[in-house]
């Protein structure tokens, strides 16, 4: 029998009364019919894990007891931060909910110049809606770690932010795309080829929106360390490339 999952952000100690979020509250009783004395799993988003009981039922007010700490699905041992530009409509909820499948640590929306506009206020409502998504995808998976979920962020400012640090810098790059000033003309090396490197303590990878990036991004991008690098010779949707390129990542570095 499946033993159901639920995020709570802070677990009290073995033995606490804790009470669950109005959201999960009406999913364990309305959605998932489960009442009192039920046994259920908690995570913390963070690592943990413990196995609790259903002390009190009222979808208005489910209230478990916590019990014995119970050994999570290790995350991957690379962390990857998933750089995608924004997607029209609701695609890059389904990025999230894969990506967050895959382990990676955090997910950054960036706006660029093929992107659209930037959301503006609304921001930081998308950011709230990814991570419930991101939670959704973790209870669902096993794991115990929802990754970060960032506001939208400039182009620019990630570039800035990423000179830092020893992380493996990737930039995705389509078949198609011109080989950017300063780089092979043979183009950019696929993904595969890192099979042949030593795994690196972290990575960023940045993946453009549909049409890719503009040579002026790209350049820009090289300038602060990223390395170009594509899929191969396909051309995919720019939902579905996060999903192939994090699973290149996992098998090259054997870190599934």
């Amino acid at each position: 029998m499946t033993v159901r999952r639920f995020h709570a952000p802070i677990i009290p100690a073995v033995g606490g009364a804790l009470p669950l979020s109005p959201e999960e509250g009406r999913h364990l009783v309305r959605v998932l019919r489960l009442h009192t004395g039920a046994t259920i799993r908690i995570f913390d988003g963070n690592g943990r894990e413990h196995e609790a009981t259903v002390e009190q039922d009222d979808p208005r007010h489910v209230i478990v007891r916590v019990g014995n700490p119970i050994e999570p699905v290790p995350p991957p041992r690379i962390p990857v931060t998933l750089a995608v530009t924004l997607l029209k409509g609701r695609k890059l909820d389904d990025v999230v909910r894969d990506a967050t499948a895959l382990g990676v640590s955090a997910i950054v929306p960036v706006v660029s110049r093929r992107a659209g506009a930037a959301p503006g206020a609304g921001g930081r409502h998308l950011a709230d809606r990814w991570r419930g998504v991101a939670i959704a995808s973790a209870k669902q998976c096993g794991s115990a770690v929802v990754p970060e979920v960032r506001a939208p962020l400039a182009y620019e400012s990630l570039l800035a932010n990423a000179r830092s640090g020893d992380a493996l810098r990737i930039l995705l790059l389509e078949p198609s795309a011109e080989a950017p000033a300063g780089t092979s003309r043979t183009g950019p090396a696929p993904l595969t080829s890192l099979r042949t490197e030593p795994a690196p303590p972290g990575a960023i990878v940045a993946i453009g929106p549909e049409g890719g990036w503009t040579p002026d991004e790209a350049s820009l991008a090289i300038g602060a360390g990223f390395r170009p690098m594509s899929l191969g010779h396909r051309t995919l949707r720019a939902d579905l490339v996060p999903v192939v390129a994090l699973s290149i990542l996992r098998s090259v570095w054997d870190d599934l």
